[in-house]
C-alpha cells in the first residue's frame, strides 16, 4: 500500500479500488476528506484522540464536540428511541427521515444512544443529544463509510465540515464542495486522504433541492409545538430550504419551528466562482 502520510492525489468514489484505499487509510487514523452528497465533508474514527486531531487540523477548539455519520443501515443506532419526547413517534420520525434522506444531505439531532461517546454528544439541559449528518441515500460515499465502519467495528464516524474553522479565521467559513479546493487547503498536511466524485458538477445536478453548503439540521429531542401540533426544530438552515423541509414534515404529521440562530441561511462557497443557482 502507498505511504498515506502524504496523499495529495484525489481518489474517486466511483472506483471500488479507490474506496478501499481510502477506507483503509481512514480506518488506520487518516483524516478522510470525501464527497458528501453535493458538498464535501471530513470524517475520522470516533475515538477521542482522533477527534482531537481533526479539531487541531481544522483549527477548532480542541474539546469542541463532533457530529457523527454512518451508512443508512446504521443510522438508527445513533439515537435512543426510548427517550423521545412524548409528542414524537419513532415510526413517523423514521418515515420522515427516509423521505428527507431520499432528497439528499440532511442532519438530525436527537437523544443520543448509550454507545455514543460523550465527546460526540452535546447536553441540552438534562438531555444528552447527538447530531447525525447524512449525505442522503444516493451518495456513493455511503459504501465507503460502511467499509470503514466494518473495518473498525463501530456504528458511527466523527464528521465535520470540510473547511478551516471559523474559530481560527474569525469569520464565517463556508464548507467546500470541490475536492481541488480541499487539496489546496489541506493536501499538504500529514495523514490526509482525499476521495471525491468523478464529476462534481454532474453530481450536483442530482440534488436540485439543495445548495452546495452545510446541511440543514433538525432537532427532535425537545417537545416543540407549532400551531398546536408537534414540530421539529430547524437548528441550522443549510442546504435544504426550510419550506421544503416543512412540506415533508407536514406529510408525516409534524410542524417546523425555526430556532433563533436559523433564520439566516448558512453561507455558500460557490463552485469555481459560479453564479448562485435558484433554490
Amino acid at each position: 500500500m502507498r505511504n498515506l502520510d502524504r496523499v495529495t492525489a484525489i481518489l474517486s468514489l466511483e472506483f471500488p479500488s479507490d474506496r478501499r484505499v481510502a477506507a483503509r487509510a481512514a480506518a488506520a487514523g487518516a483524516a478522510l476528506f470525501y464527497g458528501f452528497g453535493n458538498l464535501c465533508a471530513l470524517a475520522a474514527r470516533p475515538d477521542q484522540a482522533s477527534v482531537l486531531r481533526m479539531n487541531r487540523l481544522k483549527g477548532r477548539p480542541l474539546q469542541q464536540a463532533g457530529s457523527v455519520t454512518s451508512d443508512p443501515a446504521r443510522l438508527q443506532l445513533a439515537f435512543d428511541w426510548g427517550r423521545l419526547p412524548r409528542s414524537f413517534e419513532a415510526e413517523s420520525l423514521l418515515a420522515l427521515m427516509t423521505e428527507l434522506h431520499a432528497l439528499g444531505p440532511i442532519g438530525f439531532r436527537g437523544p443520543a444512544a448509550a454507545g455514543i461517546p460523550d465527546h460526540l454528544t452535546v447536553m441540552d439541559g438534562d438531555r444528552r443529544t447527538v447530531q447525525h449528518i447524512s449525505p442522503g441515500v444516493r451518495c456513493r460515499s455511503n459504501a465507503l463509510v460502511g467499509d470503514v465502519l466494518d473495518m473498525i467495528g463501530e456504528h458511527v464516524l466523527f464528521v465535520t465540515s470540510a473547511n478551516r474553522s471559523s474559530y481560527r479565521s474569525q469569520r464565517t467559513e463556508a464548507a467546500h464542495c470541490e475536492m481541488r479546493e480541499i487539496q489546496r487547503e489541506f493536501g499538504h498536511r500529514r495523514g490526509v486522504v482525499l476521495i471525491g466524485h468523478e464529476d462534481e458538477a454532474a453530481n450536483r445536478v442530482y440534488y436540485p433541492h439543495h445548495l452546495p453548503c452545510s446541511t440543514s439540521i433538525l432537532g427532535f429531542h425537545r417537545d416543540v409545538r407549532e400551531d398546536g401540533r408537534p414540530a421539529l426544530l430547524l437548528e441550522r438552515h443549510g442546504s435544504l430550504a426550510a419550506d421544503s423541509i416543512r412540506q415533508v414534515a407536514a406529510r408525516h404529521g409534524y410542524g417546523l419551528a425555526i430556532a433563533a440562530g436559523a433564520h439566516e441561511r448558512v453561507p455558500v462557497r460557490w463552485p469555481g466562482g459560479a453564479q448562485p443557482l435558484a433554490a
